[in-house]
């Protein structure tokens, strides 16, 4: 599979505030005509239209233990939990016209990507939780500054033991990657890894996955590969049902929540499969263990 490559000297800037600079620029005539626009969009928004985008887009995965779904078997090394070990990770977008094709967005792309390994007394996110100011800021704008100052908070409290990030992909096409420069550290008291990425251009969507265990509870041994598919997550911070920007905050906030097969396919992210109306993963995530890590083995 041919995977794309990045300039690591590149930043990611959002698209929301791209087309936000681009309005500046435009005529007051344009200007006036735009809000004229989106105050009629906003008084022909009825209340059974929302209902029906929330009762779509809102309830449990199919797995409803798990937010994410482990492809074929991991792969499970000799190394003991008990020593540090370091992994490198690989994204592989997933989310494609073909794939998911109600209204697919001529500029999709992804975000930059953060990555955190923890104990269990640290949450990035979660089904059910409210987002917090970083995943609010990575879910509506891309922006990773405010998690990375939680995640920093939290690694000096000792329930973090290490973050990196991974390079945003510009054009979201089958195979796509981005991976991290450095590995992953975890040890036996930081085994879990979570991870975010906004799914753009939209209103607070994205992908990723929280709590992953990267030990294999029979052997107690560190996992040599794991892959596993991601799916996508409104963080119930932002209004809008379709590939939208700059929408209406949600008031109050609503938790975060999966997006589901409803009973149509006239859904973001709902495809027909063989069984019916399906939401396919929007990407897989690859981790694999790297035995002679410079970082993580001192």
């Amino acid at each position: 599979m041919k995977h794309s490559h990045h300039n690591f000297g590149q930043k990611y800037i959002s698209t929301k505030r791209l087309i936000t600079k681009s309005k500046s620029s435009q005529s007051n005539i344009h200007q006036a005509s735009n809000m004229k626009l989106l105050s009629s969009t906003a008084i022909l928004s009825s209340s059974l239209n929302l209902a029906l985008a929330q009762s779509l887009r809102r309830s449990l995965m199919p797995q409803s233990s798990s937010n994410y779904e482990i492809v074929g078997t991991p792969q499970v090394s000799e190394i003991s939990r008990t020593m540090p070990a370091g992994y490198s990770i690989t994204f592989t977008n997933r989310w494609t016209e073909e794939n998911h094709p109600y209204e697919y967005p001529f500029m999709a792309h992804w975000s930059d990507f953060v990555y955190a390994s923890h104990s269990a007394n640290y949450q990035m996110w979660c089904n059910g939780c409210l987002a917090s100011a970083g995943v609010e800021s990575i879910a509506e704008e891309g922006q990773t500054g405010t998690l990375i100052e939680e995640i920093e908070d939290e690694r000096g409290k000792g329930s973090v033991l290490d973050q990196v990030l991974g390079l945003f992909i510009p054009r979201a096409t089958d195979g796509s990657a981005s991976s991290p420069r450095k590995d992953l550290c975890v040890d036996e008291s930081h085994p879990y890894v979570s991870a975010i990425s906004m799914i753009a251009p939209t209103p607070d969507w994205f992908s990723g996955l929280y709590d992953l265990r990267l030990w294999d509870q029979s052997t107690k041994n560190w996992y040599e590969k794991i892959e596993l598919n991601v799916y996508a997550w409104d963080a119930g911070t932002e209004e809008g049902n379709g590939y939208s920007l700059d929408n209406i905050e949600t008031d109050p906030q609503e938790e975060i929540s999966p997006f589901v097969a409803g009973t149509t396919a006239a859904a973001v992210f709902v495809s027909v499969g063989s069984g019916g109306f399906e939401v396919k993963p929007v990407a897989t995530l690859t981790f694999e263990l790297q035995e002679s890590s410079s970082k993580c083995d001192n």
